[in-house]
């Protein structure tokens, strides 16, 4: 999080109770509704890297507490458990925390941001360039990216211009549109006849499982539809799910994966993720990366998912071996 986003007054806070710890923010949240303690919990598990400005912007008399080499501070879920044990009694702090981990209802936005770059372009390409850039516009920026390079160069130039120039729009154009999208994508049958919706759903409820629950389903699904379980096997775990794992699991992954792997890998991803594994590294090995990403130059979408599929092939292989963990939640103490 940095200061080139305004800060909201749940921002603030997070911030704070952030920077005291534990124990010095225990008093402020103990006599705060459970209402209030859920949404600043889940605020904070939200921030993940804040920079040394924000910190001073928010609070200046605490910056002196957190004088670092490293300007970067990260707040975690585990931060979160720490506040609650120190701030309230165990069943109170369970419930909390089991209110942080329900999963999120996926907007059409995030179902799109999931699908492939020619799937996402198959639906939009006969659209008006300028929906085609609202659409665009709200995805994340490394898929829309690539999904502009595989549209015909004479509309590349007009969805460029018009996503420039796009400043704000009609609630109800947005919400048409999303209702639009929702319907053609609840209808969208992937190689093996189920829907998008439906292939979602299969997805979320094989993350809720246990490993040694879910392993025995997925190797029964590639045994009898190796085109399902495909699909499946690419939505369970995307390149941009990387950036809610722990710097430790992010440490551990920099060791078993190939440099050029890495370097093609986040060329294609968002700013947001890059950063994630640049802050895990040697501030050299930094630089070095990011200076091979600029002189790389344009690179075949092609090349650049063959590199994710690398990596979270090595990201499967160390969770399989309980090197790291994707599901990555801590119990209560």
């Amino acid at each position: 999080m940095s200061t080139k986003k305004k800060l909201s007054g749940l921002d603030k806070t997070a911030i704070l109770l952030y920077a005291l710890g534990p124990e010095l923010a225990a008093p402020l949240v103990r006599d705060l509704d459970d209402a209030t303690l859920i949404r600043i919990s889940q605020r904070m598990s939200e921030l993940g890297k804040i920079d040394s400005d924000t910190l001073n912007n928010v609070l200046k008399e605490y910056m002196t507490r957190h004088n670092s080499e490293d300007p970067m501070f990260h707040a975690s879920r585990q931060d979160v458990v720490e506040l609650l044990r120190h701030a309230v009694d165990e069943q109170r702090g369970q419930l909390v925390l089991s209110n942080l981990d329900e999963p999120k209802k996926l907007t059409i936005w995030d179902k799109l941001t999931r699908m492939k770059p020619e799937m996402i372009k198959s639906y939009i390409e006969a659209e008006h360039p300028q929906t085609i850039a609202l659409i665009l516009g709200n995805i994340d920026t490394s898929v829309a990216s690539r999904v502009i390079a595989l549209l015909p160069e004479e509309l590349q130039m007009t969805v460029v211009m018009r996503m420039s120039k796009i400043e704000s729009v009609p609630k109800d154009l947005v919400q048409d549109i999303e209702e639009t999208l929702e319907v053609e994508l609840s209808g969208t049958e992937g190689q093996s006849g189920m829907s998008f919706d439906g292939m979602l759903n299969v997805v979320e409820i094989l993350k809720k499982l246990e490993k040694e629950v879910s392993s025995p389903i997925l190797q029964k699904l590639e045994e009898k539809d190796e085109g399902l379980f495909q699909q499946v096997d690419r939505l369970l775990l995307i390149f941009d799910d990387l950036i809610d794992l722990s710097d430790r699991d992010i440490q551990t992954i920099l060791k078993h994966i190939s440099s050029d792997d890495l370097v093609k890998a986040l060329k294609g991803a968002s700013d947001e993720i890059a950063e994630r594994f640049f802050a895990n590294m040697s501030s050299r090995a930094a630089e070095i990366m990011r200076e091979d990403m600029e002189v790389m130059g344009a690179m075949k979408l092609a090349d650049v998912e063959e590199a994710q599929m690398n990596v979270l092939k090595a990201v499967r292989k160390l969770d399989d071996e309980g090197q790291i963990s994707l599901g990555g939640s801590e119990d209560m103490v």
